[in-house]
């Protein structure tokens, strides 16, 4: 996406998230500067039942003049509906229309919500949206160091969605860092330190020690449970985030009752459970690997009418009881030389002659770069070296695999691999570079046509997590997908989505590898 391509609207709404946070409000100002630097009237606003009520958000928006309004309902349809740190159809966003919609977010692309987006930008491995706001508005040659008000909530914004700049690892939010540090004079830090400084109002302190003094701890599965007081859902993650300091934490989720249901706040340091993962089983919610949320709606609790005031105490059973579903209910696979699971005996299918796609790696990226790849089954990241391959699927999903493989299983041909501009954005979203900046894949993506190969697949009846050896994370698989190992390969094994394996395998009659 380019700025410039928005000033063809003349009606442009700007929406931030339910509850927005300081992230989702200075990328929000960002994308309102840059239009009404070109004599636009765009509206920046946001839904939820409630306005900004946190200290350190009312300030910011009061004394960097921020033009945010709360809503819920448009006097007419935009031209332009923008979502910004945020998409389309997310159940933390407004239902608001608009003749065109499109977003700008750094969270996990939303695959359902693709379809109705005129234009993009999503950038999942950077650490705020506002960095990818002001890379935008780089490109455009705005002053940003021009525009202090502007600066400052940019550099805010980074500052709260990277645990005090603690979480950093994108280039571009390290060059963001580092430039508006360099034209900040005193006056800038001190409103900075004063939002940090208001970060908590002594309302908030209270209702935080009275959730934290309260929290259900269970020590031998290393998860926490807290409820706090109706508050404003930013306040959760500062809860939720103190519980992951204790030593006996993995895992917690703090929540508190608002109309309709529960909202959630997840945070996780485990290997073995990825936040993200942990938010959709309970409510359908996302996030990232470490700080994920989602709503917990009166319906789905299944449980009859009750008093509004036990309401909380049976958010937090079936909280607990679906937590301990969760551990329960799922098998753990680590992958390593010595042990794996026997699936010999298991159905053999063999592949489809379905044309793929294939890109070289070191072909885009220079050998070294840390890239993260965003599979159906989970993320993986690998450096860059001149055997690694990017995979691209029959849905357009992408996995890697090294040169030895791709060969052994594909004819590899020269030919390019036709996607659609949308297919294309599809793949592009799913390979990031972690700590430089991305590159182009069109133009490097080729042909390839499996050979007759076949694989040992069992139908997967439990959630099931499948470890590489190297520790960087799992393969997710849920029940209907397949666990499968290549027949000449009994221990190489992964996960197939159930949708995936439908288009790319049959029963095998005969299959020679």
């Amino acid at each position: 996406m380019e700025l410039k391509t928005l000033l063809q609207f003349d009606s442009i709404v700007i929406q931030c998230h339910n509850d927005p946070d300081a992230d989702a409000i200075a990328s929000g100002f960002g994308v309102w500067s840059y239009l009404r630097a070109n004599k636009k009237e765009p509206r920046l606003v946001y839904g939820g039942r409630y306005p900004v009520r946190k200290s350190n958000l009312v300030r910011m928006v009061e004394c960097l003049e921020i033009p945010v309004e709360h809503v819920h309902a448009l006097e007419e349809e935009p031209e332009l509906l923008l979502t910004v740190d945020c998409q389309p159809g997310e159940r933390n966003v407004e239902r608001l229309s608009g003749k065109k919609l499109a977003a700008i977010d750094h969270h996990i692309t939303r695959k359902e919500s693709l379809s109705s987006l005129w234009d993009r930008e999503i950038r999942d491995n950077y650490g705020a949206c506002a960095t990818i706001i002001w890379d935008l508005l780089r490109r455009e040659q705005f002053d940003i160091k021009g525009n202090r008000r502007l600066a400052v909530a940019l550099y805010y914004g980074l500052f709260m969605d990277t645990c005090k700049l603690q979480e950093i690892c994108q280039v571009k939010d390290r060059a963001m860092r580092d430039e508006l540090e360099s034209v900040f004079d005193q006056k800038d830090r001190d409103v900075i330190d004063e939002f940090k400084t208001h970060n908590l109002s002594a309302e908030e302190l209270l209702i935080v020690g009275q959730a934290l003094g309260t929290c259900e701890n269970n020590k031998e599965k290393r998860y926490a449970i807290a409820q706090a007081a109706p508050c404003d859902p930013n306040l959760l993650g500062i809860i939720s985030d103190q519980m992951l300091e204790v030593d006996t934490v993995d895992t917690c989720i703090a929540y508190c009752m608002l109309p309709g249901g529960a909202k959630l706040s997840i945070r996780s340091c485990s290997d073995e459970t990825r936040a993200s993962d942990l938010a959709g089983y309970l409510a359908g919610g996302g996030g990232h690997e470490k700080k994920a949320g989602g709503f917990l709606t009166i319906e789905l609790l299944k449980h009859p009418v009750i008093d509004p005031k036990e309401l909380g105490d049976v958010v937090c059973r079936f909280l607990t009881a679906r937590v301990e579903d969760y551990f329960r209910e799922q098998d753990i696979i680590r992958l390593d030389k010595e042990k794996y699971p026997d699936l010999t005996a298991e159905p053999l299918y063999q592949k489809k002659p379905v044309k793929i796609g294939y890109i070289k790696a070191a072909d885009v990226y220079r050998e070294g770069t840390e890239v993260k790849v965003r599979m159906l089954e989970g993320d993986m990241e690998e450096k860059v070296t001149d055997d690694l391959y990017f995979i691209v699927g029959v849905r357009n999903e992408v996995y890697v695999n090294d040169r030895g493989k791709l060969e052994q299983n594909n004819l590899c041909l020269k030919d390019p691999y036709e996607l659609s501009p949308e297919a294309l954005q599809d793949v592009e979203d799913a390979v990031s570079a972690v700590n430089e900046d991305d590159e182009v894949l069109a133009g490097h993506i080729f042909t390839c046509v499996p050979k007759e190969s076949c694989v040992h697949a069992r139908r997967l009846t439990r959630r099931t997590k499948v470890f590489w050896e190297d520790g960087q994370g799992y393969l997710l698989g849920e029940p209907g997908d397949y666990l499968a190992a290549r027949a000449e390969d009994p221990s190489d094994i992964y996960i197939i989505k159930e949708d995936v394996f439908g288009l790319t395998y049959e029963k095998a009659a005969d299959c020679r590898g």
